[in-house]
């Protein structure tokens, strides 16, 4: 059964750009762990909206425990105000981007 990961972050005022350029250099080494990578910035800089999706639950927890992933969870909470998870549809703690 595919799984689907949604994150919304909107970066901290002071940070938008030094995220943006993250986001930007970590793009194609996270797209390798996932079968499908949709990163939306339709907010400027404001807010952006991350979609992944796995064909299994597997292939989820091992792209999440990569380096990359957790490069990328350790710039959204060092850099971004608010941030929305969703796990198949389903808000969830931001506690799931802590993954060990």
């Amino acid at each position: 059964m595919k799984k689907k990961l949604e994150l919304i972050v909107e970066p901290k005022p002071h940070n938008r750009k030094e995220f943006s350029q993250s986001l930007q250099n970590l793009t194609e080494n996270l797209r390798k762990h996932c079968s499908s990578l949709i990163i939306d910035d339709s907010g400027n800089g404001n807010k952006f909206n991350i979609f992944a999706q796995w064909e299994t639950e597997d292939q989820m927890s091992k792209a999440l425990r990569s380096e990359e992933f957790r490069i990328f969870f350790g710039a959204i909470g060092a850099l971004c105000d608010k941030t929305i998870v969703r796990l198949d549809g389903k808000k969830v703690s931001n506690n799931f981007l802590k993954i060990k």
